[in-house]
């Protein structure tokens, strides 16, 4: 039978009473399981209601707006809803005169022990996910499905219920499944954009790092300046960059004297001061360390690379140019 041909079956409603205040209301449904089918005028649902049953809704041609809890949706056909128990939601009025449902209602106890089902990690029910859009191969099996519940629903020929049960197990397992698809694209989504605000944010300190060397920066104090921890400024910055804040801080303070030894008459104490290291002992002991040379040596070598000069025991001028060039290099590091 076609999911198209619904409306030719005659729908036997569920006895429902209301009760509540103006705002939402309570539906009681009788029974472990109810089902309502077929073309309906787009009206709008006179109130917010909720209801005891879990609740799966299916749109086969029309439009809806659905409001559920405080998240609104459009519902297009192919869509399927998913409302948990006692979960506040009302479907409102479109643009499109008529459309075309089924509606499922039903209680754990009807699942029995296949219940569990319903208290998976990544079924729809418990991970708040009300809207899932089906591709066209996904679609066509959950109508049939549909249609194969509808008639042993409206027929009730011998083992209706049990076909009802399998046919209701599918489409949750098929739920799930589509689930946790959908919230694996979503983690993905979500990792990229977090990788990329954590790009940003390392490379907005590392400008500001360039722009404010010579201050007593610290871990502390940009972290403050982020509104972060100083732990978790520190992964990220290592993780990003491959080094450690206080390196790459570092770094940056002593390529800047390098380009002030050479192109300044400063003196190494005032260069020191101005490249933010407050102690020159510490300043000489980490240029050396990154250099493999003193500040004057390196100041001597980068004006005089065509000479053989103290402190290194060079073999003429092409020793001396490729210590030189092995500076610059990692320099420019």
């Amino acid at each position: 039978m076609n999911i198209k041909a619904l409306g030719a079956i005659q729908e036997r409603k569920g006895s429902r009473t209301m009760n509540g205040s103006s705002d939402f209301c309570k539906v009681t449904l009788h029974g472990d399981f109810y089902l309502e089918g077929g073309v309906r005028t787009s009206s709008q649902m006179p109130a917010p209601h909720f209801h005891d049953m879990y609740e799966i809704y299916y749109l086969i041609s029309g439009e809806r707006n659905y409001s559920i809890g405080n998240r609104s949706y459009n519902v297009s056909p192919g869509d399927l809803l998913f409302i948990p128990s006692c979960e506040i939601h009302r479907a409102t009025n479109t643009s499109a005169p008529f459309h075309e449902r089924i509606v499922i209602h039903f209680n754990k106890s009807f699942l029995g022990e296949d219940a569990v089902w319903l208290d998976d990690e990544r079924c729809p029910f418990v991970t708040g996910t009300h809207l899932i859009t089906l591709p066209v191969r996904v679609r066509k099996r959950v109508e049939e499905l549909l249609s194969l519940m509808v008639i042993e629903y409206y027929t009730k020929d011998q083992g209706f219920e049990t076909t009802l049960k399998a046919a209701l197990l599918e489409l949750l397992v098929l739920s799930v499944r589509r689930n946790k698809g959908a919230m694996g694209r979503k983690i993905e989504q979500a990792q990229i954009e977090y990788a990329m605000r954590s790009c940003q944010k390392i490379s907005e300190i590392i400008s500001y790092m360039n722009d404010n060397y010579e201050k007593p920066l610290t871990l502390e104090s940009l972290a403050r300046q982020c509104y972060i921890s100083p732990c978790y400024l520190s992964r990220l910055f290592k993780r990003t960059t491959g080094c450690s804040f206080i390196k790459y801080l570092t770094e940056i303070r002593i390529k800047t004297a390098q380009r002030l030894l050479r192109e300044t008459e400063w003196k190494v104490g005032v260069i020191a001061e101005k490249t933010g290291f407050g102690d020159l002992a510490h300043f000489g002991k980490m240029f050396k360390k990154i250099t493999r040379c003193t500040p004057l040596q390196y100041r001597n070598l980068s004006r005089h690379s065509s000479h053989c000069y103290a402190g290194f025991d060079f073999a003429g001028k092409a020793a001396a140019e490729r210590a030189f060039a092995g500076m610059r290099q990692e320099e420019s590091r």
